[in-house]
């Protein structure tokens, strides 16, 4: 499992994750429109979680490698 994690910044930070290059979710600054501050709307919710916890899970069961690739700058990096 290779996890990407694109982080721009043009008009408001945006973190983009993929999973083996597949888009997995969006994560960008509310501040423009608070009223999308709301779980599972534009919050991960507990779904998405337990969503990510079972890509995870099954990938270590198939033994797969575990790659993280951080493109743009991350309190990670």
């Amino acid at each position: 499992m290779k996890i990407t994690l694109n982080v721009t910044k043009a008009y408001h930070q945006c973190h983009e994750v993929l999973i083996d290059g597949l888009p997995l979710v969006e994560i960008y600054d509310l501040n423009e429109s608070p009223e999308d501050a709301i779980i599972g709307r534009g919050l991960v919710d507990g779904d998405d979680i337990i969503r990510f916890m079972k890509l995870a899970y099954e990938a270590g069961k198939k033994q797969e490698e575990f790659q993280v690739e951080i493109q743009g700058v991350t309190k990670f990096n």
